[in-house]
């Protein structure tokens, strides 16, 4: 007998089990001839096909706590699903523009430009979902300091699936099709992932790696790559990658002000996941506010007659704030027709000379200003850098063991709405390797 064949267990249904209980007599054979598989006696290949037809919410909620095995094999489903979903994004993409181009009535077109608007939208959102998680979901190398984890948000990816089947089918979208419920279900992922799985294994820089530069390459206008290069060492096995990034965000605003410690203790893991959770609703907000005026100028290119009148978007303000190891940090954006408003147009008046000379004023320039400086090992490098990375020959590297992983992190935030309010312009976070917490 083979030893690595799988056990069979018996499995008898209940009217018959109950039966059997009550006349042995009459169902002697009852367990020898009822035979077949339980979940943990699957193989992995054809118990990942099975929980591919259940809806993901189940495979996470249900099927994922069953046994060891099952959590295993309902994780690279979900992990799966998850990757997969992002290609299905860009493709849609694709697809609309390409429909766009040949489309002739007015509502056809006007239905393309809306279901184009959701997936922009859709498309920020899973850049910032994959930014948060793939380190921990996906880590760059074999070598981990822990085990992998899942992207358990089940109802999430359903939510996603559902509303990227609506777009295919133009006939069952709408412009509500649930974008802003899906916006706010990942805010609510990211932020308990963060708090409580990323937390849990996230011991030192060596993990969480160049996630600042992740979160901030998700803003999809205002990067830039200065500098770039990756050297190796003498014997070619361990290369470093060097950069230098400058991110600019119009009309925003990150200061630092130091304030009296609380009593209770600074924890470098809490330092870090509240660093990242500014970043990372700062970067949200600078989206949202460019896009709604993308999409509020390409309506109008449009030039379709609708029987209201378009609007611009309203004035809208961001801030956020939060104070924890003895500083206290005050942050958030504006849209254009706020800064308008506040600066370019004060006040109205009847007299045109003087309205005229206000505006030939310059308004006071807000554009925020976050400089990177990096160097790290191939396995901690950014995730934008990682398709650079993958030749050969650091593939067959990525499988070995890294003995002497660094990273230098320097963050340098330089805000000039801050010196308008006679408040601290500079701002400076550095990351080192190897750190541990306490």
């Amino acid at each position: 007998m083979n030893v690595n064949k799988r056990l069979k267990i018996p499995v008898i249904r209940c009217e018959q089990y109950q039966e059997s209980q009550k006349d042995p007599e009459k169902f002697p054979l009852i367990k020898q001839s009822c035979h077949g598989y339980s979940l943990n006696t699957l193989p992995p290949e054809v118990l990942e096909m099975i929980l591919r037809l259940l809806p993901l919410h189940n495979v996470a909620t249900s099927v994922r706590l069953v046994s060891r095995h099952c959590s295993t094999v309902a994780a690279a489903v979900l992990n799966r699903a998850f990757l997969t979903a992002g290609s299905r994004v860009e493709g849609l993409i694709k697809h609309n523009e390409s429909v766009m181009k040949n489309m002739k009535t007015h509502v056809g077109l006007l239905t393309c430009s809306k279901a184009l608007n959701a997936l922009e939208l859709i498309k920020a959102q899973y850049k910032m979902l994959r930014a948060v998680t793939w380190r921990y979901t996906h880590p760059p190398t074999k070598q981990r300091k822990f085990p992998r984890l899942c992207f358990y948000a089940g109802s999430l990816l359903d939510n996603l699936n559902e509303f990227l089947r609506r777009i295919a089918n133009y006939d069952s979208f709408t412009e509500d099709s649930g974008v802003t419920s899906f916006v706010t279900v990942c805010k609510r992922f990211m932020n308990f992932f963060e708090k409580v799985s990323e937390r849990r294994v996230n011991r030192s820089a060596l993990v969480s790696g160049c996630k600042v530069v992740d979160v901030l390459d998700c803003l999809v206008e205002g990067r830039q790559v200065q500098f770039f290069k990756v050297t190796s060492n003498r014997k070619g096995v361990e290369g470093t990658v060097s950069m230098k990034l400058k991110y600019t965000m119009k009309r925003a605003w990150f200061t630092c002000l130091e304030v009296s410690k609380n009593s209770e203790d600074k924890t470098w893991r809490d330092e870090q996941r509240f660093m990242y959770l500014r970043l990372r609703r700062l970067v949200a907000s600078v989206n949202e506010h460019f896009f709604e005026n993308l999409h509020y100028e390409h309506e109008l290119v449009l030039q379709i007659p609708l029987i209201l009148s378009l609007r611009p978007p309203p004035a809208s303000t961001y801030s956020g704030y939060g104070e924890y190891g003895g500083r206290f940090f005050y942050y958030g954006n504006m849209n254009k027709y706020a800064y308008e408003s506040k600066f370019m147009h004060p006040t109205r008046t009847e007299n045109i000379t003087i309205d005229t000379e206000q505006q030939i004023q310059r308004p006071p320039s807000f554009d925020l200003i976050i400089e990177i400086e990096l160097k790290c090992t191939p396995e901690l490098a950014p995730l934008s850098v990682r398709s650079i990375l993958k030749s050969d020959e650091f593939e067959t590297y990525e499988t070995k063991t890294y003995k002497n992983q660094q990273l230098y992190l320097r963050m340098n935030v330089i805000c000039p709405a801050s010196i308008a309010n006679r408040l601290p312009s500079n701002f400076v976070w550095e990351l080192h390797s190897p750190r541990r917490m306490r």
